[in-house]
């Protein structure tokens, strides 16, 4: 629902777009797109003249907000999944026997808005909230405290393998993605509420059968979000694990949102390919539906065919992205750093997997997080109004007024070069923990700095090229 909507929104964009509510930019689109680069370009040589014994521990500026205890924080964490757990089964319900107007059925709007969308921008500012709402963790500690399964807690039947690794996630993710993007109908409710009953379903068993360490590194969605809230400014954790609710002290914090990247374990060879698709299937969004690609199939961009007619060419182009981008990335830092600093330079990544994430999906939350708010108002079409918002006016005219457009280009613009100005800083500052300080070493990392360079100018061409 979030990508067709996009595609609403995407026209008024910018001249080049077709549709008669263009509008003309400020300044000529390859403008944009080259001052997006030279920023960057010169985020590199400003953030080289900082003291690299500075910069590498730069994790360490840290703004202590002091240490709270949370009385029954576990039981707490259980209720809120075991609330996220029933608003699921609800939505799903919703899905099957509600409207089949995707934007009256609360299904897909909360799905590709509300969780897709906004939990990720949530999750950017306060830090890994679906540790605490996904809708298996309750379930689990539920079920762990009755009679027969009580030893589950602590000895599941079954054990994670570490060979395995976060593998299962990046395939999860790329289903996910594939569905979303290439699927016919990803916003039809019937469909939509088969694929999450399906999915909640699998994750049950797999999180009774294997413990919390199925979650933490097979579900695709707990490693999409802590990976996001690796850029949150807040930082709150917990100085025991194991300790009683009562004797759990939670440390907060304020960092800037890329240092706190510093004082990320790096990821195995599977946290990398997670991060580069997630980068992948965010980009072939864009792409998909730009009258670019359209050319190179051959399809005509004003007499488009549907997605079922392009199933095979955007699965191939979806996965034939996410190959260039990783042989790119595997490239730069074999070049910059040897093949074995591909764990620590991913995190560099982060920003501005994040950052194009944000803006690509910005137009769609403003339209359909309007609609989500009024469905929820009748989620099964009784002509309920539980909220007093069932005949809310969805506001779309911003979409067509120039001076809201332009806000709207300049905060995408804005949050993907903050992105990569964000990248380069960590870069380098992981280089220096790599390499050391000096020319030499600095002179290293601008096969890094080209491939950033390069994605901020396919970042912002792709906010900007004609598409359907």
């Amino acid at each position: 629902m979030g990508a067709s909507a996009g595609g609403i929104a995407w026209p008024a964009l910018a001249a080049a777009h077709a549709g008669g509510a263009a509008f003309i930019l400020l300044l000529p689109t390859h403008l944009y797109v080259a001052g997006g680069a030279i920023t960057v370009a010169a985020s590199f040589a400003l953030v080289a003249l900082v003291p690299h014994r500075l910069l590498a521990h730069a994790d360490a500026l840290r703004l202590d907000l002091g240490s709270v205890c949370v009385p029954a924080r576990r039981t707490l964490s259980t209720l809120a999944s075991l609330l996220s757990l029933a608003l699921v089964i609800a939505l799903v319900v919703a899905g099957v026997a509600g409207s089949r107007d995707p934007l009256a059925n609360p299904l897909p709007l909360f799905v590709w808005s509300v969780w897709w969308i906004g939990l990720s921008y949530a999750h950017a500012v306060l830090g890994n909230l679906w540790a605490h709402l996904n809708p298996w963790s309750g379930l689990q500690r539920v079920m762990t405290a009755i009679g027969p399964f009580r030893r589950w807690d602590r000895t599941p039947p079954l054990i994670y393998s570490r060979q395995v690794a976060c593998w299962p996630a990046v395939a999860g993710f790329l289903a996910f993605a594939w569905f979303e993007l290439i699927h016919p109908a990803p916003a039809d409710p019937a469909v939509l509420a088969g694929m999450v009953a399906g999915y909640v379903l699998a994750h049950v068993a797999g999180v009774l059968l294997f413990g919390p360490e199925w979650l933490r590194r097979a579900e695709s969605f707990t490693v999409f979000f802590r990976m996001i809230s690796w850029v949150a400014p807040l930082a709150v954790r917990r100085r025991a694990e194991r300790a009683s609710d009562a004797r759990e002290p939670t440390e907060i914090g304020l960092t800037a949102p890329p240092l706190r990247l510093l004082s990320v374990e790096p990821p195995g060879p599977s946290g990398v390919a997670f991060v580069l698709l997630v980068l992948s299937a965010v980009s072939f969004d864009g792409l998909s539906r730009t009258f670019f690609w359209l050319g190179l199939l051959g399809v005509n961009p004003l007499v488009y065919p549907g997605r079922t007619a392009l199933m095979a060419p955007n699965t191939l182009g979806l996965l034939g992205l996410f190959g260039v981008l990783s042989l790119a990335y595997l490239l730069a830092v074999r070049l910059a750093a040897g093949a074995g600093a591909s764990r620590t330079f991913i995190l560099s990544l982060v920003p501005i997997a994040c950052g194009y994430h944000f803006a690509h999906y910005l137009p769609a939350f403003l339209v359909d997080v309007q609609h989500a708010l009024r469905a929820a108002s009748d989620p099964f079409a009784l002509g309920w109004d539980l909220l007093g918002t069932r005949d809310l006016h969805v506001v779309t005219s911003f979409l067509t007024d120039p001076s809201r457009v332009y806000t709207i280009w300049h905060t995408q613009v804005a949050l993907i070069v903050a992105a990569h100005v964000a990248g380069v800083v960590v870069a380098h500052a992981l280089a220096l923990r790599l390499t050391g300080g000096g020319p030499a070493a600095t002179l290293r990392q601008l096969p890094l700095l080209a491939l950033m360079i390069g994605y901020t100018m396919l970042g912002l061409w792709l906010l900007s090229t004609p598409s359907i």
